[in-house]
Protein backbone atom coordinates (compact mmCIF):
# COMPACT_ATOMS: atom_id res chain seq x y z
CA UNK A 1 0.00 0.00 0.00
CA UNK A 2 2.42 2.38 0.91
CA UNK A 3 5.12 1.64 -1.68
CA UNK A 4 2.18 2.24 -4.41
CA UNK A 5 1.68 5.98 -2.77
CA UNK A 6 5.67 6.56 -3.45
CA UNK A 7 6.98 8.37 -6.43
CA UNK A 8 7.88 6.19 -9.44
CA UNK A 9 11.66 8.50 -9.53
CA UNK A 10 14.10 7.76 -7.13
CA UNK A 11 15.13 11.56 -6.90
CA UNK A 12 11.39 12.28 -6.05
CA UNK A 13 11.02 9.46 -3.41
CA UNK A 14 14.19 10.50 -1.51
CA UNK A 15 12.38 14.12 -1.31
CA UNK A 16 9.14 12.38 0.26
CA UNK A 17 11.10 10.21 1.92
CA UNK A 18 12.78 13.08 3.68
CA UNK A 19 9.44 15.14 4.21
CA UNK A 20 7.89 11.88 5.64
CA UNK A 21 10.80 11.86 7.95
CA UNK A 22 11.15 15.76 8.85
CA UNK A 23 7.30 15.82 10.09
CA UNK A 24 7.84 12.57 11.88
CA UNK A 25 10.66 14.15 13.64
CA UNK A 26 8.80 17.21 14.76
CA UNK A 27 5.64 15.55 15.14
CA UNK A 28 7.12 13.29 17.81
CA UNK A 29 8.78 16.37 19.90
CA UNK A 30 5.39 18.17 19.23
CA UNK A 31 4.14 15.36 21.58
CA UNK A 32 6.50 15.36 23.78
CA UNK A 33 6.26 19.10 24.28
CA UNK A 34 2.58 19.12 24.76
CA UNK A 35 2.16 16.39 26.90
CA UNK A 36 3.91 18.00 29.42
CA UNK A 37 1.98 21.49 29.04
CA UNK A 38 -1.27 19.50 29.38
CA UNK A 39 -0.23 18.07 32.75
CA UNK A 40 1.04 21.59 34.10
CA UNK A 41 -2.42 22.99 32.75
CA UNK A 42 -1.28 26.30 32.31
CA UNK A 43 -2.68 28.24 29.40
CA UNK A 44 0.51 30.26 29.17
CA UNK A 45 2.87 27.27 28.70
CA UNK A 46 0.65 25.52 26.69
CA UNK A 47 0.57 28.79 24.11
CA UNK A 48 4.12 28.67 24.34
CA UNK A 49 4.59 25.02 23.09
CA UNK A 50 2.51 25.87 20.14
CA UNK A 51 4.22 28.54 19.27
CA UNK A 52 8.00 26.53 20.30
CA UNK A 53 6.38 23.52 17.58
CA UNK A 54 5.25 25.78 14.79
CA UNK A 55 8.63 27.29 14.69
CA UNK A 56 10.35 23.69 14.61
CA UNK A 57 8.32 22.92 12.03
CA UNK A 58 8.99 26.06 9.92
CA UNK A 59 12.69 25.47 10.18
CA UNK A 60 12.41 21.66 9.63
CA UNK A 61 10.49 22.74 6.13
CA UNK A 62 12.97 25.51 5.53
CA UNK A 63 15.69 23.43 6.36
CA UNK A 64 14.38 20.62 4.27
CA UNK A 65 13.41 22.44 1.13
CA UNK A 66 16.72 23.92 0.98
CA UNK A 67 18.60 20.61 1.03
CA UNK A 68 16.61 19.43 -1.36
CA UNK A 69 16.82 22.25 -3.79
CA UNK A 70 20.23 22.12 -3.61
CA UNK A 71 20.76 18.72 -4.38
CA UNK A 72 18.28 18.80 -7.34
CA UNK A 73 15.63 16.81 -6.25
CA UNK A 74 11.68 17.51 -6.15
CA UNK A 75 10.38 20.34 -3.84
CA UNK A 76 6.99 19.09 -4.61
CA UNK A 77 7.99 16.15 -3.63
CA UNK A 78 9.54 17.12 -0.33
CA UNK A 79 6.33 19.40 0.37
CA UNK A 80 3.99 16.90 -0.29
CA UNK A 81 5.41 13.99 1.90
CA UNK A 82 5.62 16.63 4.78
CA UNK A 83 2.08 17.93 4.82
CA UNK A 84 0.63 14.58 4.08
CA UNK A 85 2.22 13.21 7.64
CA UNK A 86 1.70 16.42 9.00
CA UNK A 87 -1.92 16.73 8.06
CA UNK A 88 -2.58 13.38 10.07
CA UNK A 89 -0.12 13.89 12.78
CA UNK A 90 -2.06 16.85 13.96
CA UNK A 91 -5.21 14.91 14.50
CA UNK A 92 -3.03 12.47 16.88
CA UNK A 93 -1.77 15.61 18.65
CA UNK A 94 -4.82 16.77 19.08
CA UNK A 95 -6.19 13.15 20.55
CA UNK A 96 -2.86 12.93 22.49
CA UNK A 97 -3.36 16.55 24.68
CA UNK A 98 -6.80 15.98 25.31
CA UNK A 99 -6.32 12.80 26.71
CA UNK A 100 -3.07 14.20 28.86
CA UNK A 101 -5.66 17.36 30.02
CA UNK A 102 -8.32 15.27 31.15
CA UNK A 103 -5.90 12.93 32.76
CA UNK A 104 -4.22 15.92 34.36
CA UNK A 105 -7.51 17.10 35.61
CA UNK A 106 -8.87 14.27 37.45
CA UNK A 107 -10.71 12.32 34.65
CA UNK A 108 -14.17 13.01 32.66
CA UNK A 109 -14.47 16.69 33.37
Amino acid sequence: MVAAALPKAAEDRVAALLGVGVAAVTGVVALVLKRRAALQADLKAALKVVGVVFALRGVGVGLGLAWVVSRGLSAIGFVGGFFGVYFALQWIEVSYVMAASKDAAGGDE
